[in-house]
């Protein structure tokens, strides 16, 4: 009896895992396969071209330049973010803040609003002419003529990081709020009792509960930033002179304006083993950390 319980158990659960593996698994390993072949638009039949493909990227300058690129937009995106969420997080967690509900809902405006209309209101504000912040720079003396922020290759990639900032920052203070809620205040109170000062309070109880939560965020911000383009799309297009096009950016290139879709799919295999190696270099660290 238990043994046929156990097997219509199981056959419940195909259909889910059928599900996953057409529409996680199949996309994958298709993908694989597709960056093996020399296949574009204009081809009548694909032709096999081994690791060719892979060769030819690790040789144009301009994807070995994305992967740079890439590497700062993650980074440096991803800091600011964090860094931002966890000071909003730990300011409305503060007792003698008032209107949290109201702060709050400011807050989150940036996550809420469609990226495109956000795009479109950033355009506007950096635009070299009639801009608000050329205006606000020159009146307070920081600036002595109009900048070209998204026009210039010296400022085009902080311009579009500031812009993903500014509407990724409130999920993180999102996230860590809540973990912050979380804390246990019986053992904030036994510290206060045992003479712990603020500093000593948060290192020894509210880090150590908060931290899973905090590498978890990491993770995921590190994650969805390596494969966004959204903000370089609609703000730089890649440019200029390439110097904000991301790994995402070059093979959306490379895909629907060259329509090679066989280089888009061995970038996209590359951009798919460095997301899995932070993940697995996450998964190792949080291990060690358990550990210890």
């Amino acid at each position: 009896m238990g043994k046929k319980v156990r097997q219509s158990g199981i056959l419940y659960v195909v259909p889910a895992l059928a599900m996953v593996a057409l529409v996680m698994l199949y996309p994958l390993v298709y993908t694989l396969i597709i960056s093996f072949f020399k296949n574009t638009l204009f081809m009548k039949a694909q032709e096999f071209f081994g690791i060719g493909q892979y060769k030819a990227l690790l040789e144009d300058r301009y994807f070995v330049g994305s992967i740079s690129q890439t590497l700062v937009w993650t980074f440096g995106s991803v800091f600011f973010q964090f860094t931002l969420g966890f000071a909003m997080a730990l300011l409305l967690h503060q007792q003698f803040v008032k209107g949290k509900t109201v702060l709050r809902i400011f807050l989150m405006v940036p996550w809420v609003l469609p990226s495109v209309i956000g795009s479109a209101v950033w355009k506007w504000m950096y635009n070299a002419d009639y801009g608000i912040i050329n205006y606000v720079l020159k009146t307070i003396g920081v600036i002595s003529q109009n900048k070209t922020w998204l026009s210039s290759p010296d400022t085009a990639m902080l311009s579009v990081i500031v812009v993903n900032v500014w509407k990724m920052f409130p999920y993180v203070m999102l996230m860590i709020e809540a973990a912050l809620q979380g804390v246990s205040k019986e053992l904030k109170e036994a510290a206060v009792i045992d003479g712990a000062g603020k500093f000593e309070i948060f290192r020894n109880v509210t880090w150590p509960a908060i931290a899973p939560q905090c590498y978890s965020v990491l993770l995921l911000m590190l994650v969805w930033t390596l494969n966004a383009f959204t903000f370089v799309y609609n703000l730089t297009g890649g440019g200029p002179a390439h110097s904000t096009e991301v790994m995402a950016m070059y093979i959306y290139k490379k895909a629907f304006t060259d329509f090679d879709f066989g280089m888009a799919s061995a970038a996209s295999t590359i951009l798919f083993v460095i997301c899995m190696l932070i993940s697995l270099i996450y998964i190792r660290l949080t291990k060690e950390g358990d550990a210890q």
